[in-house]
């Protein structure tokens, strides 16, 4: 039957049945219950649409509390009404549909081949892409990092794919065009500010590729005024409510700058994983592909970065030897693959420099084959060499790839359910939270007007002091004349003893019941009863 279907409509149907697969495919590796979903995913687009931030409640999901819950809300609205099941297949689908950006630019370095072979190579190269060990293991979980990679990948498509009318085209025709793809970029990084290392890579790549100093500048200008107006569309809402409720349109991040008296003088950055010195940044890659826990919390294995960066070291040796062109063929369109690689190598050292997170290097996990298909395709070899390498590295990186596992549970009717014991006195109680373990989303089984303050986390301590975020919390407790429960986890009651009674707070041991759901363990409910209050030190 393919026989006789046009390239165009064989890839058409090939991408509209892949991404049905790869659904399905999800289901089979039970329901999304990673600890970021627990601790702040479900609960910020709750607290959204509820308007529970700050006004009812006080930090529950830690340094999360206060993220843009817009990327959120769609999965969240969705399982009001639809089957845990259902829910997880459509953000399945939606993850899946990064085949189609990423066969459009497979398509568009494979000039050499025709006909129904190039769809065909076009649509296996995507899938070499997508089937990277970090994308797969994300497959319907709410990290969401291979979902803004769709804006990622689209923006690098759109500008390949217009290649003639961005670097050679009259510029009413070119600036539009990246002004488009920079706000793709920008919608991105204003749903998930994580993304900030494609917006860097793919805005600068214009500076790097072949045109006059001025086309250049202005190529790399309007896509710049894409990223902030995209940023604007999706993320201003929320800077605007940060700032003006915490002083700082990005809190707590950068509050060392901002000096919000709601928190602490600190920059609350996590750079634990950053490497450090020149010699541990060059050989990063190769440093977690032993030990993958120096760039995340799973354990995987994938060498689609690994070797995207030796192939991007050695390409500008070759051009610098004089043999970039050289004799031989190139077997790609020079200006769309430079841009891909110079885009490629600035958003892998911009993310190496902030954040060196895995999860967050994920659309440049799917965008790695393409890199190295653009590169080798320019080396000075013949065609058949050009041919064996490229064939040879993305069989290496596909048969190799061992995808993590990020917390999978057995699919229940619902996205989320929550059960509670019973509360004597909904309509005056304090449910109160200490420790680290990612507790916020079982309020979604409490009354909705039961208020949840977390007077201690990874991200709040008694020991800062009187910041507006605890002196809110204390005068809450203390003017309460009602019930207050304390909600922990089991492994965390050792908080008992050393930050409640700085809130004036005791448990009662022998009054506790469980709090359980579909996500995690049981965790405990104890009743808490006023004593005098301990001091800090500050």
């Amino acid at each position: 039957m393919s026989r006789s279907l046009s390239p165009r409509t064989l890839i058409l149907v090939l991408l509209a049945v892949l991404p049905v697969l790869v659904a399905f495919y999800s289901l089979t590796l039970g329901q999304d219950g990673n600890w970021d979903l627990r601790n702040y995913h479900w609960y910020n687009a709750m607290a959204f649409l509820e308007g529970r931030e700050l006004v009812q409640d006080v930090a529950p999901a830690q340094v999360a509390s206060f993220y843009n819950p817009t990327l959120d809300l769609p999965v969240y609205w969705l399982a009001q009404f639809l089957p845990a099941r259902v829910v997880s297949f459509i953000l399945s689908w939606v993850q899946g549909m990064n085949l189609v950006p990423l066969t459009g630019i497979a398509w568009l370095l494979l000039p050499a081949l025709a006909g129904r072979p190039r769809a065909l190579a076009s649509v296996a190269l995507a899938l070499v892409c997508f089937l990277g060990a970090g994308q797969m293991g994300l497959l319907g979980t709410t990290f969401y990092d291979n979902v803004i990679s769709l804006f990622v990948l689209g923006s690098a498509w759109l500008v390949m794919a217009r290649a003639d009318d961005v670097w050679a085209g009259v510029p009413g025709r070119g600036f539009p065009i990246v002004f488009i793809a920079g706000l793709l970029v920008g919608s991105a990084v204003g749903l998930k500010q994580p993304t900030l290392p494609y917006a860097v890579g793919l805005c600068f790549a214009f500076l790097a590729v072949a045109g006059s100093f001025w086309r250049r500048m202005f190529l790399s200008f309007f896509f710049g005024i894409g990223v902030i107006a995209g940023m604007a569309l999706f993320s201003g809402h929320w800077m605007w409510h940060l700032w003006s409720t915490y002083q700082n349109p990005l809190f707590p991040y950068f509050n060392d700058f901002f000096k919000s008296p709601w928190g602490v003088p600190e920059a609350y950055r996590d750079d634990k994983f950053l490497p450090h010195g020149f010699w541990e940044n060059l050989i990063f890659p190769y440093t977690w592909t032993i030990d993958p826990k120096k760039v995340g919390e799973i354990i995987f294995t994938d060498l689609r970065v690994p070797v995207m960066v030796v192939v991007l070291l050695l390409t500008p040796v070759l051009a610098l030897a004089g043999r970039f062109a050289g004799k031989r063929e190139a077997l790609v369109p020079l200006r769309p693959a430079l841009y891909l690689l110079v885009a490629g190598a600035l958003t892998y050292l911009a993310w190496l420099k902030l954040f060196a997170i895995y999860r967050y290097l994920i659309p440049l996990e799917m965008m790695a084959p393409l890199v190295m298909v653009a590169a080798i395709a320019l080396w000075p070899l013949p065609r058949r060499a050009k041919g064996i390498a490229i064939v040879a590295l993305l069989a290496l990186v596909t048969v190799t790839a061992r995808p993590g596992t990020w917390a999978r549970m057995p699919f229940s009717d619902r996205f989320v359910e929550v059960s509670i014991p019973d509360l004597p006195n909904p309509d005056n109680t304090i449910i109160i939270q200490t420790g680290y373990a990612p507790t916020s989303f079982l309020a979604y089984g409490f009354p909705k007007n039961v208020p949840f303050l977390r007077i201690h986390s990874y991200f709040i301590h008694p020991d800062h002091g009187d910041i507006l975020l605890n002196r809110a919390m204390h005068g809450r407790i203390d003017a309460h004349d009602g019930d207050i429960f304390w909600l922990v986890a089991q492994w965390e009651i050792w908080t008992a003893e050393h930050i409640l009674p700085f809130y004036g707070l005791a448990a009662d041991m022998d009054d506790c019941g469980l709090v359980k759901s579909n996500l995690d363990e049981p965790m405990m409910l104890c009743r808490l009863r006023k004593v005098p209050i301990v001091q800090t030190d500050k």
